[in-house]
């Protein structure tokens, strides 16, 4: 067992106390790029929840369904990965559940034909995940950093989940594409694909 195995079974069987403001510090970066990229989007492309008038409600509710129980259960689990001796099992199997949902809803949407593929504003989607979902992520990672992970992949992965979650919360209200073979793939695909990421860039970005 290493020196650093050392410390953490150590801080682990004493029951380590997070530093003063640990909190507040984990949650202002969290915070600070979900408010930028919900501004940033309201000022590039204007009225949001426009398409409610011609769709309804029931769109969003699927989209922000699955997006914001995995951005808070994603912040909710990279808080516990951060806190040495804190079990963070459960929240990350929560992490799967809006996937799963997903994946039914898509079974039913393409036995009822699946509605419209890929939509007019797939591109559009597409880089508004390639550029916030970053951007949520180094939000994610600052945040972790104030605080101990020692499971570096795990909360990388994690991290990655905050920012494609958080990306697609603040881009949905200006999505006008209904179906879910387009939430998938222009949601849920990149969402995975920076969970991906967070994974592997992880032990590099938190290491401390």
């Amino acid at each position: 067992m290493t020196n650093t195995d050392d410390l953490i079974t150590s801080l682990a069987a004493d029951g380590a106390t997070a530093p003063a403001h640990s909190l507040r510090r984990f949650l202002l970066p969290l915070i600070a790029v979900s408010l930028v990229n919900a501004l940033l989007l309201l000022l590039i492309l204007g009225e949001p929840f426009a398409a409610i008038a011609q769709y309804g409600i029931g769109p969003m509710v699927v989209k922000w369904g699955f997006s914001l129980p995995l951005a808070f259960g994603a912040a909710y689990a990279l808080h516990a990965l951060g806190k040495p001796g804190v079990n963070a099992k459960n929240r990350i199997l929560f992490l799967a559940l809006p996937f799963i949902a997903a994946g039914v809803l898509l079974g039913v949407d393409l036995a009822n034909n699946g509605g419209m593929f890929p939509g007019r504003t797939w591109a559009q989607c597409l880089a508004a995940m390639g550029v916030f979902s970053p951007v949520c992520f180094a939000g994610a990672v600052l945040a972790a950093r104030w605080l101990a992970p020692t499971e570096l992949r795990k909360a990388g992965g994690v991290a990655g989940l905050f920012g494609g979650g958080m990306a697609m919360t603040c881009y949905a209200p200006f999505c006008p594409e209904l179906g879910m073979l387009y939430m998938f793939s222009f949601y849920v695909l990149p969402i995975m694909a920076m969970a991906g990421l967070g994974w592997l860039f992880g032990p590099k970005l938190l290491r401390w």
